[in-house]
Protein backbone atom coordinates (compact mmCIF):
# COMPACT_ATOMS: atom_id res chain seq x y z
CA UNK A 1 0.00 0.00 0.00
CA UNK A 2 1.39 3.42 -0.99
CA UNK A 3 -0.71 5.56 0.60
CA UNK A 4 -3.34 5.26 3.74
CA UNK A 5 -6.65 6.43 3.77
CA UNK A 6 -9.57 6.61 0.75
CA UNK A 7 -8.69 6.60 -2.77
CA UNK A 8 -9.21 10.48 -3.97
CA UNK A 9 -11.39 9.94 -7.40
CA UNK A 10 -10.13 13.65 -8.53
CA UNK A 11 -9.98 14.33 -12.15
CA UNK A 12 -6.60 14.13 -14.33
CA UNK A 13 -5.08 17.59 -14.28
CA UNK A 14 -4.03 19.63 -16.99
CA UNK A 15 -0.53 19.53 -15.69
CA UNK A 16 -0.39 15.96 -15.28
CA UNK A 17 -2.04 15.32 -18.88
CA UNK A 18 0.72 17.49 -20.04
CA UNK A 19 2.80 15.02 -18.70
CA UNK A 20 1.35 12.06 -19.36
CA UNK A 21 1.24 12.97 -23.19
CA UNK A 22 4.91 14.01 -23.04
CA UNK A 23 5.99 10.90 -22.00
CA UNK A 24 3.66 8.62 -23.89
CA UNK A 25 4.68 10.69 -27.03
CA UNK A 26 8.52 10.27 -26.25
CA UNK A 27 8.38 6.76 -24.40
CA UNK A 28 5.91 4.76 -27.06
CA UNK A 29 4.97 7.46 -30.31
CA UNK A 30 1.13 7.43 -28.43
CA UNK A 31 -0.58 10.70 -29.66
CA UNK A 32 -2.52 11.59 -26.30
CA UNK A 33 -4.45 15.05 -27.34
CA UNK A 34 -6.93 17.49 -24.64
CA UNK A 35 -9.73 14.81 -26.27
CA UNK A 36 -7.75 11.66 -24.55
CA UNK A 37 -8.28 13.13 -20.98
CA UNK A 38 -11.44 10.83 -20.10
CA UNK A 39 -9.23 7.67 -21.69
CA UNK A 40 -6.76 8.19 -19.43
CA UNK A 41 -8.04 8.88 -16.23
CA UNK A 42 -10.19 5.72 -16.92
CA UNK A 43 -7.11 3.91 -17.83
CA UNK A 44 -4.94 5.03 -14.91
CA UNK A 45 -7.42 4.70 -12.46
CA UNK A 46 -6.90 0.79 -12.61
CA UNK A 47 -3.66 1.24 -11.58
CA UNK A 48 -4.71 3.57 -8.79
CA UNK A 49 -6.76 1.68 -7.53
CA UNK A 50 -4.47 -1.57 -7.66
CA UNK A 51 -1.46 -0.02 -6.11
CA UNK A 52 -3.59 2.01 -3.20
CA UNK A 53 -2.53 5.45 -4.31
CA UNK A 54 -5.08 8.25 -2.55
CA UNK A 55 -5.32 10.68 -5.67
CA UNK A 56 -4.04 9.78 -9.49
CA UNK A 57 -1.49 12.75 -9.51
CA UNK A 58 0.50 10.69 -6.92
CA UNK A 59 0.30 7.76 -8.83
CA UNK A 60 1.08 9.22 -12.06
CA UNK A 61 4.21 11.14 -10.36
CA UNK A 62 5.17 7.37 -8.49
CA UNK A 63 5.11 5.99 -12.05
CA UNK A 64 6.73 8.50 -14.14
CA UNK A 65 9.42 9.86 -11.43
CA UNK A 66 9.89 6.62 -8.92
CA UNK A 67 9.70 3.33 -10.93
CA UNK A 68 10.97 2.38 -13.82
CA UNK A 69 9.02 -1.45 -13.36
CA UNK A 70 5.95 0.23 -13.05
CA UNK A 71 6.08 2.30 -16.46
CA UNK A 72 5.80 -0.82 -18.52
CA UNK A 73 2.54 -0.89 -16.85
CA UNK A 74 1.86 2.62 -17.29
CA UNK A 75 2.28 2.69 -21.01
CA UNK A 76 0.67 -0.65 -21.21
CA UNK A 77 -2.67 0.84 -19.86
CA UNK A 78 -2.25 3.81 -22.00
CA UNK A 79 -2.10 1.22 -25.35
CA UNK A 80 -4.65 0.23 -27.47
CA UNK A 81 -5.29 -3.13 -29.12
CA UNK A 82 -7.31 -4.22 -32.02
CA UNK A 83 -6.71 -6.92 -34.14
CA UNK A 84 -8.10 -10.14 -35.52
CA UNK A 85 -7.55 -13.15 -37.45
CA UNK A 86 -7.12 -12.50 -41.41
CA UNK A 87 -7.34 -9.31 -40.72
CA UNK A 88 -7.25 -6.77 -44.13
CA UNK A 89 -7.20 -10.67 -45.98
CA UNK A 90 -5.78 -8.85 -49.26
CA UNK A 91 -2.69 -8.30 -47.65
CA UNK A 92 -2.34 -12.44 -47.53
CA UNK A 93 -2.50 -12.84 -50.80
CA UNK A 94 0.93 -11.21 -51.72
CA UNK A 95 2.20 -12.94 -48.59
CA UNK A 96 1.48 -16.31 -49.85
CA UNK A 97 2.90 -15.26 -53.21
CA UNK A 98 6.02 -14.29 -51.71
CA UNK A 99 6.59 -17.46 -49.28
CA UNK A 100 6.01 -19.71 -52.70
CA UNK A 101 8.72 -17.48 -54.74
CA UNK A 102 11.40 -17.87 -52.30
CA UNK A 103 14.34 -20.70 -52.12
CA UNK A 104 12.80 -23.21 -50.23
CA UNK A 105 16.26 -23.60 -48.86
CA UNK A 106 17.14 -20.10 -47.21
CA UNK A 107 15.61 -19.16 -44.23
CA UNK A 108 13.07 -16.72 -44.70
CA UNK A 109 12.35 -14.65 -42.33
CA UNK A 110 8.91 -12.50 -41.27
CA UNK A 111 8.46 -9.71 -38.49
CA UNK A 112 5.00 -9.14 -37.14
CA UNK A 113 5.22 -5.57 -35.33
CA UNK A 114 2.48 -4.55 -32.88
CA UNK A 115 1.79 -7.87 -32.55
CA UNK A 116 -1.23 -7.32 -30.31
CA UNK A 117 -2.70 -10.20 -28.31
CA UNK A 118 -1.09 -12.20 -31.50
CA UNK A 119 -3.89 -12.90 -34.06
CA UNK A 120 -1.53 -11.65 -36.61
CA UNK A 121 1.47 -13.53 -36.07
CA UNK A 122 -0.82 -16.83 -35.87
CA UNK A 123 -2.44 -16.23 -39.45
CA UNK A 124 0.97 -15.72 -40.87
CA UNK A 125 2.21 -18.96 -39.34
CA UNK A 126 -0.92 -21.11 -40.80
CA UNK A 127 -0.34 -19.53 -43.70
CA UNK A 128 3.47 -20.69 -43.43
CA UNK A 129 2.12 -23.92 -42.81
CA UNK A 130 0.22 -24.76 -45.40
CA UNK A 131 2.92 -23.18 -48.13
CA UNK A 132 6.70 -22.82 -46.66
CA UNK A 133 6.75 -25.48 -43.48
CA UNK A 134 10.37 -25.28 -43.61
CA UNK A 135 12.86 -22.69 -42.76
CA UNK A 136 10.52 -19.96 -42.32
CA UNK A 137 10.32 -17.69 -38.76
CA UNK A 138 8.14 -14.65 -37.46
CA UNK A 139 9.22 -12.82 -34.84
CA UNK A 140 6.05 -10.83 -33.17
CA UNK A 141 6.78 -8.00 -31.15
CA UNK A 142 4.69 -5.32 -29.24
CA UNK A 143 5.03 -2.99 -26.69
CA UNK A 144 2.31 -4.34 -24.11
CA UNK A 145 3.57 -7.20 -21.86
CA UNK A 146 -0.13 -8.17 -21.00
CA UNK A 147 -0.97 -8.42 -25.06
CA UNK A 148 2.21 -10.39 -25.38
CA UNK A 149 1.31 -12.56 -22.00
CA UNK A 150 -2.16 -13.24 -23.51
CA UNK A 151 -0.74 -14.30 -27.63
CA UNK A 152 1.90 -16.62 -25.97
CA UNK A 153 -0.86 -18.61 -24.43
CA UNK A 154 -2.58 -18.82 -27.75
CA UNK A 155 -6.30 -19.26 -26.56
CA UNK A 156 -8.80 -16.97 -28.15
CA UNK A 157 -12.79 -17.28 -27.89
CA UNK A 158 -14.25 -19.44 -30.26
CA UNK A 159 -16.23 -16.56 -31.69
CA UNK A 160 -12.95 -14.65 -33.31
CA UNK A 161 -12.05 -17.69 -35.93
CA UNK A 162 -15.03 -16.98 -38.09
CA UNK A 163 -12.30 -14.97 -40.84
CA UNK A 164 -10.40 -18.65 -40.61
CA UNK A 165 -10.96 -20.61 -43.63
CA UNK A 166 -12.32 -24.12 -42.72
CA UNK A 167 -9.79 -26.18 -43.53
CA UNK A 168 -7.48 -24.53 -41.79
CA UNK A 169 -9.81 -24.11 -38.69
CA UNK A 170 -9.55 -27.73 -38.27
CA UNK A 171 -5.99 -28.47 -39.40
CA UNK A 172 -4.60 -25.93 -37.15
CA UNK A 173 -7.02 -25.19 -33.98
CA UNK A 174 -7.70 -27.59 -30.92
CA UNK A 175 -11.46 -26.95 -29.38
CA UNK A 176 -11.32 -26.12 -25.36
CA UNK A 177 -15.32 -26.50 -24.90
CA UNK A 178 -16.47 -26.42 -21.04
CA UNK A 179 -19.51 -25.84 -19.56
CA UNK A 180 -18.00 -22.11 -18.69
CA UNK A 181 -15.91 -21.55 -21.53
CA UNK A 182 -15.90 -22.02 -25.34
CA UNK A 183 -12.68 -21.43 -26.55
CA UNK A 184 -9.80 -22.68 -29.05
CA UNK A 185 -5.82 -23.30 -29.14
CA UNK A 186 -3.94 -22.70 -31.38
CA UNK A 187 -1.90 -26.22 -32.71
CA UNK A 188 1.63 -26.99 -32.11
CA UNK A 189 2.45 -27.19 -35.90
CA UNK A 190 1.22 -23.34 -36.26
CA UNK A 191 3.01 -22.28 -32.50
CA UNK A 192 6.34 -23.55 -33.73
CA UNK A 193 6.66 -20.98 -36.31
CA UNK A 194 6.55 -17.78 -34.11
CA UNK A 195 8.83 -16.02 -31.55
CA UNK A 196 7.26 -13.33 -29.08
CA UNK A 197 9.10 -10.48 -27.21
CA UNK A 198 8.79 -6.78 -25.99
CA UNK A 199 10.10 -4.48 -28.61
CA UNK A 200 9.43 -0.39 -28.81
CA UNK A 201 9.34 0.91 -32.04
CA UNK A 202 10.68 4.24 -30.83
CA UNK A 203 13.09 3.89 -28.02
CA UNK A 204 14.70 -0.14 -29.14
CA UNK A 205 17.54 -0.93 -30.92
CA UNK A 206 16.79 -2.01 -34.27
CA UNK A 207 20.13 -3.05 -35.17
CA UNK A 208 19.89 -6.35 -32.32
CA UNK A 209 17.10 -7.60 -35.17
CA UNK A 210 18.08 -9.45 -37.84
CA UNK A 211 17.18 -8.58 -41.96
CA UNK A 212 13.60 -9.61 -42.44
CA UNK A 213 12.29 -10.76 -45.98
CA UNK A 214 8.61 -9.64 -44.63
CA UNK A 215 7.71 -6.94 -42.40
CA UNK A 216 3.61 -6.46 -41.12
CA UNK A 217 2.60 -3.37 -39.71
CA UNK A 218 -0.12 -2.34 -39.52
CA UNK A 219 -2.83 0.11 -37.93
CA UNK A 220 -0.13 1.32 -35.88
CA UNK A 221 1.72 3.92 -37.12
CA UNK A 222 -1.48 6.21 -36.60
CA UNK A 223 -0.66 6.83 -33.63
CA UNK A 224 2.70 8.21 -34.35
CA UNK A 225 3.66 11.98 -35.68
CA UNK A 226 4.95 12.65 -39.03
CA UNK A 227 8.82 12.62 -37.57
CA UNK A 228 8.52 9.57 -35.55
CA UNK A 229 6.91 7.72 -38.91
CA UNK A 230 9.88 8.60 -40.98
CA UNK A 231 12.14 7.66 -38.40
CA UNK A 232 10.21 4.17 -37.95
CA UNK A 233 9.88 3.81 -41.21
CA UNK A 234 13.86 4.42 -41.91
CA UNK A 235 14.65 1.57 -39.45
CA UNK A 236 11.98 -0.98 -41.06
CA UNK A 237 14.04 -0.30 -44.48
CA UNK A 238 17.46 -0.66 -42.71
CA UNK A 239 16.04 -4.45 -41.81
CA UNK A 240 14.06 -5.11 -44.93
CA UNK A 241 16.03 -7.17 -47.34
CA UNK A 242 16.32 -5.94 -50.67
CA UNK A 243 13.09 -7.36 -52.43
CA UNK A 244 11.63 -7.61 -49.30
CA UNK A 245 7.73 -6.82 -48.36
CA UNK A 246 6.25 -4.35 -45.97
CA UNK A 247 2.85 -4.08 -44.99
CA UNK A 248 1.18 -1.32 -43.37
CA UNK A 249 -2.72 -1.03 -42.72
CA UNK A 250 -5.21 -0.21 -45.10
CA UNK A 251 -6.10 2.97 -43.33
CA UNK A 252 -2.87 4.23 -43.18
CA UNK A 253 -0.71 6.31 -45.87
CA UNK A 254 3.04 6.96 -46.89
CA UNK A 255 3.42 10.43 -47.42
CA UNK A 256 7.47 11.20 -47.05
CA UNK A 257 8.07 8.19 -45.37
CA UNK A 258 8.91 5.58 -47.34
CA UNK A 259 12.59 6.30 -48.32
CA UNK A 260 13.84 3.36 -50.52
CA UNK A 261 10.44 1.68 -51.17
CA UNK A 262 8.34 0.99 -54.35
CA UNK A 263 4.64 0.69 -53.79
CA UNK A 264 3.02 -3.14 -55.22
CA UNK A 265 -0.30 -2.67 -54.09
CA UNK A 266 -2.11 -0.26 -51.85
CA UNK A 267 -0.50 -0.51 -48.86
CA UNK A 268 1.79 -2.89 -50.09
CA UNK A 269 5.74 -1.91 -50.27
CA UNK A 270 8.96 -3.67 -51.38
CA UNK A 271 12.32 -2.93 -50.55
CA UNK A 272 14.67 -1.30 -53.33
CA UNK A 273 18.20 -2.78 -54.36
CA UNK A 274 19.78 0.22 -52.76
CA UNK A 275 22.04 0.36 -49.78
CA UNK A 276 20.77 2.48 -46.26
Amino acid sequence: MHSAGSINYDNLTDKDHARVSLFMSKEAGIQLPQNKKNLIETRLRKRQRALKFKSLSDYISYALDASEDEQIHFIDALTTNKTEFFREASHYDYYVQYLEAAAQNVPLKVWSAGCSSGEEPYTLAMLAAEHRPHNTSILATDISVSMLKRAKRGIYPHSTVTPIPLAMRKRYLLRRKTEATDEIKIAPDVRKFVTFDTFNLITSNYASLPKFDIIFCRNVMIYFNAEQREKIMFQFCSRLKAGGLLFIGHSETLNNEKPHLSTVAPTVYQREATSL
